[in-house]
């Protein structure tokens, strides 16, 4: 098994030859056969795909990625159903609370140090 270093370097690598359009040789290098769809058993494996099926995505090449993944197209989603197919659309969310959990807590102006880690 491969070291995390190589890995990394493969995965970097592959991305570098996607972007190049160099679709087969991309999936090489992470150990994919074109067309494959695997079960994914173990981490090293399922990152293998969700790197390659990403760097195939940022590449505008969603089918590919889709194949990777082992997903089917979808059939008319929602945005198609409401005739705005080729639209790309950003949605966020916006917190509209007025008092904030330190304030809730009477701890306002306390000096916190606070961390975010997104999933």
């Amino acid at each position: 098994m491969a070291g995390w270093s190589e890995k990394l370097g493969n995965w970097f690598s592959a991305v570098a030859f996607a972007e190049a359009g160099e679709h087969k040789a991309a999936l090489e290098m992470v150990g994919l056969a074109p067309g494959e769809a695997k079960q994914r058993s173990s981490l090293m494996q399922t990152l293998d795909s969700v790197f390659a099926a990403g760097a195939f995505a940022e590449e505008n090449c969603h089918d590919t990625a889709r194949q990777i993944l082992g997903l089917e197209n979808r059939k008319g989603s929602f945005l198609e159903t409401v005739g705005l197919g080729g639209i790309r659309v950003w949605y966020g969310t916006a917190r509209l609370a007025e008092e904030s959990f330190l304030e809730a807590v009477g701890l306002k102006g306390a000096p916190v140090r606070l961390g975010l880690v997104p999933l």
